[in-house]
C-alpha cells in the first residue's frame, strides 16, 4: 500500500477520534468552517435569492467551460469509483464509505422530494427572466434544489480522502474541488447558496458520523484488502 495512504484501523485507533480526526485534518476543516461562516453571514446579509445573482452574473466564456465539467466531480460515479479504490486500502474503507454514499443518498433525496418539494431551482424560480446566466448548451433542471446532493458528494469524497492521505498540502485541495463543486452548482444555475452550504454540512456530517462508528468494529477481516495489482500497473522487466 502506498506510503501517502493509510487505513482507518490504523489512523484512529491511538488517540480520541474528534482530536484526532480534526488535528489530521485541519487544512481541510479550517477552510471549510471559513467557507461556512463566509456563506451563512452573505446569506443572512443579501439573502438566497440575491446572493446566488451575485455568483451567477459573474460569468466568462472560460469560466462556462471550466464549470460545466467541474460540476461532474459531484456525481455519484465519483463516489462509486473511490468506493472501488478503497479496496486496495481496506474492506473496512470501502464498505465505510458505501455507507456514507448510500445514506447520502437517502437524505437528499428525502429532503428534495417529500420535505422540501415545493422549493424550486433557480431558473423555474427566476421563470423566463433574463437576468440569469444560462451556459449555451446546458439545461439546468428546475425542481427539487434543497438540498445540493452533488455539494454533498464532492465534500464527501473529499472529506474521505483527506482522512486517508498523509499530506496536508492535499487536504486543502481535496477542499478547494469540493468547494468548486459546489460554487459550480450555483454558477450554471443549478441550486441556490443555501442548497449548497447544505449539502456541503449534509456530506461532512454523515461522513464523520460512519466514520466513527465504523471505527469502532473491530474485526481483522475488515481490516483486509485487496492485494492482487492489475497487470497493466506492474513494470515489466525488459530483455
Amino acid at each position: 500500500m502506498p506510503d501517502i495512504f493509510y487505513s482507518m484501523g490504523q489512523n484512529y485507533r491511538k488517540t480520541s477520534f474528534i482530536g484526532q480526526v480534526f488535528g489530521a485534518n485541519r487544512h481541510f476543516f479550517v477552510p471549510l468552517l471559513l467557507f461556512t461562516a463566509l456563506f451563512f453571514t452573505l446569506l443572512g446579509i443579501y439573502g438566497n435569492a440575491k446572493f446566488f445573482l451575485f455568483v451567477n452574473r459573474h460569468y466568462s466564456n472560460f469560466a462556462d467551460f471550466f464549470f460545466v465539467y467541474l460540476t461532474n466531480l459531484g456525481d455519484g460515479i465519483i463516489a462509486a469509483l473511490l468506493i472501488i479504490l478503497l479496496l486496495w486500502i481496506s474492506f473496512r474503507d470501502a464498505l465505510t464509505f458505501l455507507i456514507i454514499t448510500l445514506l447520502i443518498t437517502i437524505i437528499v433525496n428525502l429532503l428534495k422530494d417529500h420535505i422540501f418539494p415545493e422549493l424550486n431551482r433557480p431558473v423555474a424560480y427566476f421563470g423566463s427572466s433574463e437576468i440569469l446566466h444560462l451556459i449555451p448548451g446546458y439545461t439546468p433542471p428546475e425542481l427539487s434544489t434543497f438540498p445540493s446532493g452533488h455539494t454533498a458528494t464532492a465534500f464527501s469524497v473529499g472529506l474521505y480522502i483527506s482522512m486517508l492521505i498523509r499530506n496536508r498540502y492535499l487536504k486543502l485541495l481535496l477542499f478547494v474541488m469540493a468547494f468548486l463543486v459546489g460554487y459550480s452548482r450555483m454558477y450554471i444555475s443549478a441550486h441556490f447558496p443555501a442548497d449548497v452550504v447544505a449539502g456541503a454540512l449534509i456530506g461532512v456530517f454523515t461522513t464523520l458520523i460512519c466514520y466513527y462508528l465504523s471505527s469502532l468494529v473491530k474485526s481483522s477481516w475488515v481490516d483486509q484488502r485487496i492485494k492482487y495489482i492489475p497487470r497493466i500497473f506492474v513494470k515489466q522487466q525488459t530483455l
